[in-house]
């Protein structure tokens, strides 16, 4: 799954005399592994044309500022599966999880702080979106530990990362050696933002397995 960045368009006066909505930019993600295709609602409104299925979402779009109610249904009804408020604020982007059993679902919401890392490094962030999951360490297939011990709902900053090609992540049970699972061919360009996330079911060796996601937020 790839996600990029978009133009943020900040509230302004338009010649008209008519005021421009202030907006935030928002992602969303799917990792919730019962739920059936969904569809992404806004104050009411849809916003996805095709259904959103488990591991898959929205890349970023310009969303309402202020308060947001949102909602996921049922794709093509009005069957509302799971929702919530949340404050959106002008100008920023966010990333919008969907997690754990629909039947009890959980929603993890991160403000993406987006900061150019400089041409000798990329930056990454993780989120462990796996509801029975243990807590995880991220690592290179090569040995070097990047993120450490993150529990479920848990999430780190945009950390500096090295540059890497075609490279192996893995996602290991936190201070042990056991790895729960990979993120293959992964690359990490200079001046990249990435976030990468643990979903699944811990045990399961269907398509709801443990799985490693990743998105590009941003290329400075």
């Amino acid at each position: 799954m790839f996600l990029s960045a978009t133009t943020l368009f900040s509230c302004t006066k338009a010649t008209n005399n008519q005021t421009v909505t202030p907006v935030s930019v928002l992602s969303v993600i799917d990792v919730s592994p019962d739920a059936p295709a969904l569809d992404f609602y806004e104050n009411s409104t849809v916003i996805n044309t095709t259904a959103i299925n488990y591991g898959s979402g929205l890349a970023y779009f310009n969303s309402y500022a202020g308060n947001v109610a949102f909602s996921f249904d049922g794709n093509g009804t009005s069957t509302k599966l799971a929702g919530d408020n949340v404050t959106l604020t002008a100008n920023h982007y966010y990333t919008l999880l969907l997690t754990n059993s629909i039947k009890t679902p959980d929603f993890i919401l991160l403000a993406d702080t987006l900061v150019a890392p400089g041409q000798t490094n990329s930056s990454i962030r993780f989120i462990n979106a796996s509801a029975n999951a243990p807590a995880v360490d991220v690592v290179v297939k090569k040995g070097a530990v990047l993120i450490s011990n993150v529990a479920y709902k848990s999430y780190t900053k945009f950390v500096p990362a090295p540059v890497m090609t075609n490279d192996t992540l893995q996602v290991l049970q936190a201070g042990t050696s056991t790895v729960l699972a990979t993120l293959p061919n992964i690359t990490f360009e200079s001046n990249g933002a990435y976030t990468i996330w643990l979903y699944g079911v811990a045990g399961a060796t269907d398509a709801t397995k443990l799985t490693v996601g990743a998105m590009q937020n941003a290329a400075f």
